[in-house]
């Protein structure tokens, strides 16, 4: 017998849905959680600045400056995700699926 899931949080509000998925609280109980996470394990100044980068090329891509491209590597029709080879410059990103992301990262992270 499958058991019947709420849709409530413990605190009474709706449970989130994420990407079809119901998630196991509300948006107020996660943002509180975070919020603790993060007072509790501070960013180092290298991860703030990487942080920043990332946010920063978010909102021009969220704001139409910044238009989202295809996975660089040919013949690849997943979609695509931001890689920064330089965090001093956060609108100069190149476009590579996840799984070529990882790959680019296993191989470029040795070297």
């Amino acid at each position: 017998m499958r058991r019947v899931q709420s849709t409530l949080c413990q605190c009474g509000n709706p449970r989130r849905l994420v990407s079809g998925r119901l998630q196991a609280y509300c948006s107020e109980c996660h943002n509180r959680y975070l919020r603790e996470w993060r007072r509790l394990h501070p960013l180092d100044p290298i991860q703030r600045h990487k942080m920043n980068c990332r946010s920063y090329a978010h909102v021009y891509l969220k704001r139409g400056k910044l238009v989202r491209q295809p996975c660089e590597v040919p013949g690849c029709t997943n979609p695509s995700q931001m890689h920064h080879d330089d965090y001093d410059k956060p609108l100069e990103v190149r476009w590579l699926c996840a799984q070529h992301h990882r790959q680019w990262h296993r191989h470029y992270a040795a070297a």
